[in-house]
């Protein structure tokens, strides 16, 4: 068992020897991930798509202008053609046999008055605008609570090494005192296995703890944006073992900053302008408008004065639908109905909401209560490891007495560090709850 604990430290060290080593404390891990994510970079992608829809928006309400330009060419195979009537009114028209057209255009067209809509298509561009920009946001929730969950796992498993390496080495010195014992005779064969017994189990974790690690270090890599071959050194950590505020105090910031309101909101005003869109579809539209036109019925292409018209026309242009006076009476109804839809969503996220939270609450005061408790029972353990030590030493106790009274120990003093760090990730999920897991450190990565 020993030789094979040394082929994997040996095998560990060999493949760390040329790794990068990294010391990271939390903050830097969340600004790491906040910088790095690719979902974050999605986020903002979509925010510039979005901005461009806005700018398309303002776009639709410049004037159109259009050009055009084309050249024919007709052989007339009739080359006369005759009017009936009256004898004084007829008469016969003769054409060339070979007919050359120039002709070009050239219209601007400016609406006055399309009920509104350009101005309801820029409000909707720049809601999505916003929209985008807070379901940004709310990814960067994500993304730090993921590395803030991430870190604290990583933390854990190297706190647990180190006490089960202290473990492991009061193991080895009891080990050397029983050996001793058994030489005096004051100790039996049996004694001696149980220790070593003991021993190799406690390598088995720290071999699966080490494993574990590696496994753990090469997910944060990746989702800090580190080179795959890192070693992160994690720093200590602040536990947050006291509890800021009461329970309304968390729910009512909750419901005040929580951005799935803010996102109902501007969905409700999306709709409300929609429902405005389908109100003006009934209104007339007017616009103003100009052509140039040029017609060169001559085969030179810059032809010779008198030669060609070019003539400029300016209008004035209005329509009305008529038909959307009756035709739009469902599509109100429909827009009505969706308002009523974001409502009732909106009601339900609040309920969702304060679950949430209330259940982020108990679960946070739980990992506290779980925390006194496991301070009470290292008390008792190290205690009872004391008396069983000072009853081995008189032969009260067994070898199997004192090990379990050691094994008790320690695993008491790992699940305590194990319990600080479930309540400080506890304490994040109940930040989140309300939705301001964000440090104020981080560095924004939303652009304006």
């Amino acid at each position: 068992m020993k030789r094979l604990v040394w082929i994997f430290s040996f095998l560990t060290a060999t493949s760390m020897l040329h790794a990068q080593t990294k010391a990271l404390s939390l903050e830097e891990a969340v600004q790491l991930g906040v910088q790095n994510s690719k979902r974050l970079k999605l986020s903002q992608s979509k925010i510039d798509q979005a901005l461009s829809q806005l700018e398309q928006s303002k776009d639709a309400a410049l004037p159109s202008a259009k050009i055009s330009a084309g050249y024919s060419h007709a052989l007339m195979l009739t080359r006369s053609l005759h009017i009936p009537g009256d004898t004084a009114k007829s008469g016969t028209i003769r054409f060339p046999f070979d007919n050359t057209l120039y002709q070009s255009t050239l219209s601007v067209n400016e609406p006055i008055f399309a009920g509104h809509q350009f101005k309801y298509a820029q409000q909707s561009a720049d809601l999505l605008v916003k929209m985008s920009k807070l379901d940004a946001e709310k990814d960067k929730d994500e993304v730090v609570s993921t590395v803030i969950d991430s870190y604290l796992n990583f933390y854990k498993i190297k706190q647990s090494e180190i006490i089960i390496k202290q473990n492991l080495d009061d193991i080895q010195s009891k080990l050397e005192e029983i050996k001793k014992f058994e030489g005096q005779g004051l100790a039996t064969r049996n004694d001696v296995l149980r220790y070593e017994l003991q021993q190799s189990n406690t390598e088995l974790l720290m071999m699966e703890l080490e494993n574990n690690q590696s496994i753990a270090n090469y997910n944060m890599n990746l989702l800090l944006g580190l080179p795959d071959s890192t070693k992160i050194e994690v720093q200590d950590v602040s536990y947050k073992l006291i509890a800021e505020s009461d329970f309304n105090s968390y729910l009512q910031q909750a419901l005040k900053d929580r951005k799935e309101f803010g996102s109902l909101d501007f969905q409700s005003e999306l709709a409300g302008i929609n429902l405005k869109k389908i109100h003006d579809q009934q209104l007339p539209t007017v616009g103003v408008g100009g052509s140039l036109y040029y017609i060169n019925l001559s085969k030179a292409l810059i032809p010779t004065s008198g030669s060609y018209l070019a003539p400029f026309v300016i209008g004035l242009n209005a329509s009305w639908d008529i038909s959307s006076l009756y035709k739009t009476k469902n599509k109100i109804s429909e827009a009505k109905i969706q308002q009523r839809e974001i409502q009732i969503s909106k009601d339900a996220e609040s309920d969702q909401i304060k679950t949430e939270v209330h259940q982020q609450f108990k679960q946070f005061h739980y990992a506290l209560d779980k925390i006194k408790i496991l301070q009470d029972a290292i008390t008792q353990a190290t205690e009872n490891e004391r008396v069983m030590e000072s009853k081995f030493h008189n032969n009260l106790a067994t070898t199997t007495d004192r090990i379990d009274a050691q094994t008790l120990l320690y695993q008491a003093r790992i699940n305590l560090e194990l319990a600080k760090s479930d309540a400080t990730i506890a304490y994040y999920h109940l930040l989140k709850s309300t939705g301001h897991i964000q440090p104020k450190y981080i560095i924004l990565f939303i652009k304006d």
